[in-house]
């Protein structure tokens, strides 16, 4: 099974002004395929193919995270993810104690607190797209409280990625 962990954006009203900065960068590029809504989340660490039986016991607390700003990865000169920035410490610290928790998964990825919104396979005006970006660059979306994060399980599809909850840790 493919899994990861992550902190799911489950604010309807948060993931709807997502979808519509997504959608004025998308601006009707064919390459570029937005983040369904449904599978906003912040990925805390992405654990690949586990066995059934693991499970990770985790325990932390209550939190809010800050959306803000808009990037890309891994360049402005290759650009393959757009995603909407996150200076959460809290966050931050959740993914660190995901990461001893699950020790015995590596993992060889750095988390860096980002929502992706869009993924890019080729554009056609890529200097546009770079306009766009920038000018949604230092968007503000405010806060929103967390209290729980999940295991995922992913299964691609050639329609994309779907998401299903196998767990649910809830935060004191």
């Amino acid at each position: 099974m493919r899994a990861f962990i992550s902190v799911n954006v489950e604010d309807q009203s948060l993931v709807r002004e997502i979808m519509k900065i997504a959608e004025f960068i998308k601006n009707g590029e064919r390459g570029i395929s937005l983040t369904k809504e449904q599978n906003m989340h912040f990925t805390l660490k992405f654990l690949g193919e586990i066995d059934e039986s693991t499970r990770d016991e985790l325990i932390n607390s209550r939190f809010s995270i800050r959306l803000r700003g808009v990037g890309v990865f891994p360049s402005p000169e290759r650009i393959r993810v757009i995603w909407i920035g996150s200076d959460s410490q809290d966050l931050v610290r959740l993914a660190r104690e995901v990461d001893r928790a699950s020790a015995s998964i590596p993992s060889d990825e750095e988390f860096t607190p980002h929502l992706t919104i869009a993924r890019v396979k080729f554009v056609e005006n890529k200097r546009a797209l770079l306009e766009r970006i920038e000018a949604r660059r230092d968007v503000d979306l405010g806060t929103y409280s967390v209290d729980s994060f999940y295991l995922m399980r992913s299964d691609l599809f050639p329609s994309g990625p779907v998401y299903t909850p196998l767990k649910k840790f809830q935060l004191l």
